[in-house]
């Protein structure tokens, strides 16, 4: 077995176009979203920006690559399989693993023609298939085991949360212990943030989250949504778990503080358990390269 893995992760890629909906398409909820792209969003987001992100972190040779959520701005079927083309152009579904976000599942529609079509990349590995199909799901690489959960549901207008079910956070609990058994390191993955946010745009059962976590513990949690690097820990009972989220990749805001951008986590064992190296990544307005604005090192002991 491989002692470390390095992983990559980004998210928010927003890297569809509506050029092609239809009116019937926007005959929901979905209108208000489109009103706000030809407005803002579809300056906000680039294409170009997103190759550069990628192309950087393809020089910098990650064993794995996460992307938490939101590939769409309305989750339409033409979106999905735009995503599912670049997703196929971004690398094989052994080297990429996503969950999907809020806009992905804008409202309540066919998943096999939406969602559905990135399976492959959300979807546990063949020799995990023992556990239920669909999520949370279970990826083994190295001495890491990514679990991705999705919070992605349907919800009113102006509403932008998400959230896990009961289902999911027993399933979930029973994966982060026998990945622990296993001697795993456990990254759990999902699209918004585990830490309370307004009702508007956080995860509505984040509190059953942390009783699921209080038990069985992860080392690492990582999330998307708020279009900004994040960092904190999680008080889970007992248990501290390191959060981290990243800024969108395609992000072209022109706003500093929402520079694109991207972490890579360094996952050694160690003595005392684990180390994991934290490394950010963030475009440079003015030199346009990316820069590594955070660079720490986390100790994590055997018994989180």
């Amino acid at each position: 077995m491989k002692s470390g893995l390095t992983i990559a992760h980004l998210s928010d890629p927003h890297l569809t176009s509506l050029r092609h909906i239809t009116w019937r398409e926007l005959l929901n909820k979905r209108i208000l979203g489109y009103l706000s792209w030809r407005v803002k969003r579809r300056r906000s987001h680039s294409r170009e920006v997103l190759a550069r992100t990628l192309a950087d972190l393809s020089g910098r040779q990650p064993d794995h690559l996460v992307i938490s959520g939101d590939f769409t701005h309305l989750g339409t079927a033409n979106e999905c399989r735009e995503a599912e083309n670049w997703l196929n152009s971004a690398g094989a579904p052994d080297y990429i693993s996503i969950v999907p976000g809020n806009h992905d599942r804008y409202i309540n529609t066919d998943i096999a023609d939406t969602t559905g079509r990135w399976r492959a990349w959300m979807q546990s590995d063949p020799g995990e298939r023992d556990h239920a199909p669909g999520f949370p799901y279970l990826r083994v690489r190295g001495p890491v085991a990514i679990i991705g959960l999705t919070t992605a549901v349907p919800t009113p207008p102006f509403f932008a949360s998400g959230r896990l079910g009961g289902e999911q956070l027993r399933r979930l609990g029973r994966l982060l212990e026998t990945a622990a058994q296993r001697g795993l390191y456990r990254i759990v993955v999902l699209h918004h943030s585990p830490h309370s946010m307004s009702v508007r745009r956080g995860l509505s059962d984040a509190d059953q989250l942390l009783s699921t976590l209080a038990g069985p513990g992860a080392e690492l949690i990582i999330h998307g949504h708020g279009h900004r690097r994040m960092h904190a820990m999680l008080q889970a009972g007992a248990r501290r778990i390191p959060v981290f989220g990243v800024p969108s990749a395609s992000a072209s805001y022109g706003n500093p503080a929402k520079s694109p951008g991207y972490n890579i986590y360094e996952v050694n064992q160690a003595p005392e358990g684990w180390r994991t190296r934290v490394r950010s990544l963030i475009l440079d307005g003015e030199t346009q390269q990316f820069e590594q604005t955070m660079d720490r090192e986390l100790v994590i002991r055997g018994d989180t």
